[in-house]
Parts: C-alpha cells; sequence; structure tokens
C-alpha cells in the first residue's frame, strides 16, 4: 500500500465522553489527522427517541446479544471505502457505542483497537463485549497485564501501546526558563504525603499545585484541557506521579499499571517525583535513571526528598534536560503509531517524516541533542 493513497478513518469518543481522563486519547486522534490522510467520525447521542445504554450494558456482560441492541446514538453508515480504521476507547464499555458506525468492518481494510484502561477483572466482567473485539485485526492495550488474555480470548494479535503526549504542545519554549509551581499533584494522591506537603509548602512560601474537585472533572474542549495541562507542567519544578488507580483496589485487583501521566511530566520539562512501578514494560519504556525520582514509602522521608531536589537547581537542569531528550525519542504520540504500523505492516507517510524532523529540531534548540541520541548519563549541551 502506498502511504500516499492510504486513508484512515478515526473513530472518535469525543462528542460522547466529556471527562478531562479522555482528553490524552482525543489528542492521539488529532496527531494521527495531523499525519495520516485521515477522517474523523464522532457520533452524538440522538437527540430524540434515545434508547438508553443500560440495557446495552447489561447485555454486554452476559451475551453477545448485545450488539443486537442499540446503543442510543445516531447512526452514520459508511458510504466509502477506508484503508484502516482506527477506534480508541477508554473502557471496553466504549465499544457499546461503535453501532454509530454499522458497516466499519465491511468498508474497512483493516481495523485496530486501543484500550487506555483495561483491568484483568475486567476482562472476565466483560467477556462478551471483549470478544467481539475478535473483528479487528490488531488490539493494542495501554496496560501490558492483560494482553495475553486479551489475545488469549479474542484470537488476535495484541500488542502494549502506552500512552504517550503531544510533544509539540508539551514541549517548552525554553528549559532554562523560571518555574513559580514547586510541585504539581494532578488527579488523585496520597492522602498524607499530602497534607505534609501543604505544610512544608507553607512553610517555605511555595506553590504546591494540586486538585481541589471531588468528582470527575469535564471539559467541553479536549484541546484547551491539553493546552492547560501543557502550560502548567512547563511552569512547575517537580510533578507527582503514581501507580495507575492509587487507593482504588477495588479497580486495579492487584493489578500493576501505568499511565500517560508518567509521560506528561517530562514531555513538559518537570522533573517527575513519585512512585513508579518496577515492571518489565514500566522499565522498558522508561530505561533511564533521571525518568523518576522514586520517593520513600514513609511520607517524612519523601518530603526529605522532595526539599532535597527543591533545593537544588543544578541537578534540577540536569535530569530536565536528560528526561525531554528521552521523551523526544520515545514519548511522542508519533512513536506510538509507528508501532502499530508496524505490526500491520504499512509505511510511514511522508508527514510522519515531517514530524519527527520538527521533533529532531526541537531537540537540537532545546536540548543540543539529537532525540535519536538522547544521553542517560550525561546533561545536554547548554543552550
Amino acid at each position: 500500500m502506498n502511504p500516499a493513497d492510504r486513508n484512515v478513518l478515526v473513530f472518535s469518543q469525543r462528542n460522547l465522553n466529556d471527562n478531562v481522563s479522555r482528553c490524552s486519547g482525543f489528542e492521539f486522534e488529532d496527531v494521527i489527522a495531523e499525519i495520516e490522510d485521515c477522517q474523523i467520525v464522532a457520533p452524538r447521542l440522538a437527540n430524540s427517541g434515545r434508547i438508553p445504554l443500560n440495557p446495552k450494558r447489561w447485555l454486554s456482560r452476559r451475551s453477545s446479544l448485545f450488539q443486537y441492541w442499540p446503543s442510543g446514538v445516531q447512526k452514520s453508515p459508511l458510504t466509502r471505502n477506508y484503508d484502516l480504521f482506527f477506534c480508541n476507547a477508554q473502557k471496553p464499555l466504549e465499544l457499546l457505542a461503535l453501532d454509530a458506525v454499522p458497516n466499519w468492518r465491511e468498508r474497512c481494510g483493516l481495523a485496530v483497537c486501543v484500550l487506555e484502561e483495561v483491568w484483568t477483572s475486567g476482562i472476565e466482567q466483560h467477556l462478551p463485549l471483549i470478544k467481539s473485539l475478535s473483528k479487528f485485526d490488531l488490539i493494542a492495550s495501554a496496560f501490558a497485564e492483560p494482553c495475553e488474555a486479551l489475545q488469549r480470548i479474542t484470537g488476535k494479535p495484541v500488542i502494549h501501546l502506552p500512552g504517550a503526549a503531544d510533544m509539540v504542545r508539551f514541549a517548552p519554549q525554553s528549559l532554562t526558563a523560571d518555574r513559580p509551581i514547586d510541585i504539581y499533584c494532578m488527579g488523585r494522591r496520597r492522602p498524607e504525603l499530602h497534607d505534609r506537603l501543604l505544610t512544608i509548602l507553607a512553610e517555605r512560601q511555595g506553590f504546591y499545585l494540586y486538585d481541589s474537585a471531588t468528582k470527575p472533572p469535564i471539559t467541553a474542549q479536549h484541546k484547551v484541557h491539553r493546552d492547560l495541562l501543557a502550560n502548567l507542567i512547563q511552569h512547575s519544578k517537580l510533578f507527582m506521579v503514581d501507580i495507575a488507580k492509587i487507593g482504588h483496589d477495588d479497580q486495579k485487583k492487584g493489578n500493576i499499571a501505568w499511565g500517560p501521566r508518567h509521560v506528561e511530566g517530562i514531555a513538559g520539562g518537570a522533573i517527575q517525583v513519585g512512585y513508579a512501578p518496577e515492571t518489565e514494560d514500566y522499565l522498558q519504556y522508561f530505561d533511564w535513571p533521571e525518568s523518576v525520582i522514586r520517593l520513600p514509602q514513609d511520607p517524612d522521608k519523601a518530603i526529605d526528598r522532595i526539599v532535597a531536589i527543591l533545593d537544588d537547581p543544578t541537578e534540577q537542569e540536569r535530569m530536565r534536560r536528560i528526561n525531554f531528550a528521552n521523551a523526544l525519542q520515545k514519548h511522542d504520540w508519533l512513536n506510538r503509531w509507528v508501532d502499530i504500523l508496524k505490526h500491520l505492516n504499512l509505511p510511514e507517510t511522508e508527514a510522519m517524516a515531517t514530524r519527527r524532523q520538527n521533533l529532531s529540531r526541537m531537540a537540537a534548540g532545546l536540548t543540543g541533542k539529537h532525540p535519536s541520541q538522547p544521553s542517560s548519563t550525561e546533561p545536554a549541551s547548554a543552550l
């Protein structure tokens, strides 16, 4: 297939789910649209005569008959053929809306589905829905642990495809610019560590940024939210990371995973501090020592480690340059799309090469190094 002639159809949930946790996936879709001849189809709920999703959800846990129950979204049958169909779902239940494009399988040559959040326990809970993934030619899971089970159940190849970031959006204008936010803790947090951070940053007259909302926040425009998040990280010295679903053992059921937060911090030039898995998949993508400052479990000792790095701007700058160079090499959405195309034996487009060159120029301008040659032991040359 000539990549210049390839056309891609992206099935997006952006008009069905306004939770900020979905903005990362929508950003991936936007990057695909920039580097491929792409059309995004984003269905909406029907305005009248709406059939609730609840019966379909109930059936999806029990029978393959769920596929014959309407989801309540507007239907948009395809009137032309596409070479590649791309579906990005956060959780398996989002797949219920695929009936908005009832003939997607007949009209698309190849099909890939990315699942952002699938826990091993959730596979059994939604077994009929998981089995329906056999319609796809390739399945990608952002979590490494469920890949084997997904492949066994569907009979289709499954790859690990972790989160990433739009490095063009997240990259700071300068790695030496002032960062007034001392530490940014986004989303869930460890209560005891949070209480100590409140106290110590107040004593230091510092700036501790954290979320105060108790319910999942929503946004009307995912691009605006990603711009805001990038801007906040670009102005943060430290960025808190943690293992996925910390404090929600009922959801993860012992699974150990990590999310896009572990990429977004270094993408914006912040120093990542906190807790990260020691799993093989994590160490594969973060194979340099500066990628995260691992904090002790004891909150008091963790605070001592945070204060030490806040008081060492030279070490911050050294780590920032190393992390940013690695992020440019490993964690742009381009890297994830390349992984998908490789497994489908599809060539890259000229637009992909152009984006790669752009990332190279960014690396040269900000770190003095080409993204294919980041150093994990020495700081990049000064600006």
